[in-house]
């Protein structure tokens, strides 16, 4: 499979017609040759729910996936400077549910400024 692959519209449209109408994300991923893992990241940013979707049933799967509790996965996430949104993603979680999985504490603590926003610093055109 494919990886780091820019999204067609039509693999888009694919999404946003069958993973809220609950087609399995595996069976998305097949049709399309990309990883479950970027699919269900795909419909995070697209804010698509699946029908069976369970934000708690999420976060257990990434966990099992990683062999590590989500605090220690999140603090990683942190340590790295990269941001929740891109976490939650990951997931295939909302923000709102990421921080209710955290507490918190760990979600005071992330960092403001962080390796997108770095990035946009440095990608600013000095004024004339």
């Amino acid at each position: 499979m494919a990886s780091n692959r820019e999204w067609t519209t039509w693999e888009s449209a694919y999404l946003k017609r069958h993973y809220p109408a609950g087609m399995p994300a595996a069976q998305i991923a097949e049709h399309l040759g990309r990883s479950v893992t970027a699919i269900m990241a795909k419909a995070g940013k697209l804010g698509l729910r699946h029908p069976t979707h369970s934000s708690q049933q999420s976060i257990a799967n990434f966990e099992a996936l990683h062999g590590k509790p989500i605090t220690e996965i999140t603090r990683e996430y942190r340590d790295q400077c990269l941001s929740r949104g891109e976490l939650a993603a990951e997931i295939g979680i909302d923000n709102k549910a990421l921080r209710a999985a955290i507490g918190e504490a760990l979600w005071r603590s992330w960092p403001h400024m962080t390796i997108a926003r770095k990035r946009a610093v440095e990608n600013r055109r000095p004024c004339a």
